[in-house]
């Protein structure tokens, strides 16, 4: 695997459970993609590890669900160069790899080992108590596409460049134009060993009197850097995930027949074993269809001399060691640089999709819409890609909307119908109260305190709970800070009341009401939402004495 040696007996295990393990991993991991397979292994070495520290295992005798149990407790007490304990996930994904291993022979090699009956979710809530992935904003997407816009401009206008100067002096030594000819003829640069060799002299001082290899192999074929912008546009624009998007095919790019102006990009993803789609508009010159087809023709020198595994990638490109095809691994490395030439936050790959997909439904409003680019199988799943706080603002906004709607429809209907009741009735005790907008002591405004709703009330009589809104069964509080300012003010009114009025009576009117707001209503809301409310509370006009 890349000049990498896998010996299950360097690992110190026993003989007879190194040659088990050995059949396992290779018959059910040995045909999985180049990371995975890295990743088992590193799992295995760690498996290796419990076994020379701990000396649980002598032979395949002693692989039983003791062991096992031992080995849950031994991940749980491991801790990284930071002296944090390992995550759920790190430990979970650790002890899967044996598991597998494990339940392979039990199937496939019957009585090799004991049967074992494995822990059920030694590790529980592994995906809730993981750190939420970072998302970036739609302004910082914006920012990355046009840094990725102006990088793809520069290098198409140093190509057109240096073919004008081909064109022009090729038959001068020492040349652009001359270089690039000699290069052409030769299909690429030659490695730096050869450029030393007798007879060379003119191309390697040419090369290096022109900028080198680095700024010259980007006029006829792509290296690595050159292929940056392209990559993460293409990424930006699909909404794709880094290592499928680095894996593109070089016919990735579809016809739609029904549609002459647009073109589908087309790719695999492994990890939910499906083909992803998605259509763009052939006119644009940044868009996946224009960009793929120029590094198409670009790099298209290289797929000849490429290994036959890599021939059919789209991203190839001209590597210290030969030609070679982009991985997600090699574009981490080059993000420092870019961002550093641009003046950009250092962003991560992970975070460009999720914030896409977030920044697509703000402006849509419709999870299906996004469930349909993510190319999602559950909704549930294009949930957790699009919480943002942004996002969970405007739930609150379109919420408080829709409640609103709700409220004024439900008012209109109770006014009606109140109306006719109050007609009836020629003694009612109503116009005690001003008219226009009715506000409760601590600042909550009233539909209808004659509307009868809370428990214990009658239809055009007075609310009993009119001073105390906020614990009105049908109440609702919005979490803006201006509420909960009012909230935090009623409670502190309350209980400052409690050192004034008689025992009894704040016990039997106030005290309930206090019990509702710390117990129920204020727990409700983050602490950072009441730090937020507790800064306004000075700014509320004061409220009333109790009696």
């Amino acid at each position: 695997m890349r000049r990498t040696v896998v010996d299950f007996g360097s690992l110190g295990l026993p003989v007879d459970v190194a040659r088990a393990l050995a059949e396992a991993f290779w018959c059910h991991f040995g045909a999985m993609a180049r990371h995975d397979f890295s990743t088992h292994w590193h799992h295995i070495k760690v498996f290796a590890r419990f076994v020379r520290e701990s000396a649980a295992v002598t032979g395949l005798a002693d692989i039983h669900s003791g062991m096992l149990l031992r080995y849950i407790e031994w991940l749980n007490a491991q801790r990284g160069p930071d002296g944090q304990p390992w995550t759920k996930g790190t430990r979970a994904g650790t002890y899967l790899t044996l598991r597998k291993m494990l339940q392979w022979l039990e199937r496939y090699r019957p009585g090799v080992i004991a049967c074992i009956e494995y822990p059920f979710n030694p590790f529980p809530w592994r995906n809730r108590d993981a750190q939420p992935s970072t998302k970036m904003r739609a302004t910082e997407l914006r920012v990355l596409l046009r840094a990725c816009e102006t990088d793809i401009a520069r290098i198409r206008a140093d190509r057109e460049a240096a073919a004008a100067q081909r064109i022009a002096n090729a038959g001068e030594p020492g040349t652009l134009g001359w270089l690039l000819d000699h290069i052409d003829r030769c299909g690429v640069l030659p490695h730096t060993h050869d450029l030393r060799r007798p007879g060379q002299y003119a191309l390697r001082s040419a090369l290096y009197r022109l900028g080198g290899r680095r700024q010259v192999e980007p006029y006829l074929y792509p290296r690595a850097e050159s292929l940056l912008p392209y990559y993460l546009a293409i990424m930006v624009h699909a909404a794709g995930n880094p290592e499928p998007i680095a894996e593109l095919g070089r016919n990735c790019l579809q016809s739609l027949p029904l549609l002459e102006d647009r073109q589908a990009l087309v790719w695999f993803k492994p990890r939910a074993n499906s083909t992803q789609r998605l259509t763009f508009d052939n006119a644009d010159p940044f868009g996946p269809p224009a960009l793929v087809k120029e590094i198409l023709s670009w790099n298209d020198r290289l797929r000849p001399l490429a290994p036959i595994c890599m021939r059919d990638r789209l991203f190839l490109y001209q590597g210290h060691y030969g030609v070679m095809a982009l991985t997600s691994d090699a574009v981490k490395k080059m993000i420092k640089p870019f961002c550093e030439r641009h003046r950009l936050p250092i962003f991560t790959l992970v975070s460009i999709r999720p914030g896409v997909l977030a920044s697509f439904y703000r402006v849509s409003g419709d999870l299906r819409r996004v469930k349909a680019i993510a190319n999602h199988a559950h909704l549930s799943t294009t949930v957790r890609y699009v919480q943002t706080p942004e996002v969970e603002a405007q739930h609150r906004i379109r919420i408080a909307a829709l409640q609103q709607a709700f409220i004024g429809h439900i008012v209109q209907v109770r006014s009606n119908s109140a109306s006719e009741r109050v007609s009836s009735k020629p003694a009612c005790n109503k116009s005690s109260v001003p008219t226009g907008e009715v506000v409760s002591m601590f600042g909550f405004n009233c539909t209808d305190p004659f509307a009868g709703v809370a428990a214990g009330t009658r239809p055009g009589e007075l609310c009993t709970n009119f001073m105390g809104c906020f614990t009105c069964p049908n109440a609702i509080i919005t979490p803006d800070p201006s509420t909960l300012a009012r909230l935090i003010q009623a409670r502190d009114h309350i209980r400052a009341a409690s050192a004034v009025l008689h025992p009894a009576r704040w016990q039997s009117i106030y005290a309930p009401q206090l019990q509702i707001l710390e117990e129920d209503i204020l727990p409700r809301f983050s602490a950072a939402e009441l730090a937020a409310a507790h800064s306004l509370v000075a700014q509320l006009p004061p409220l009333p004495d109790l009696r």
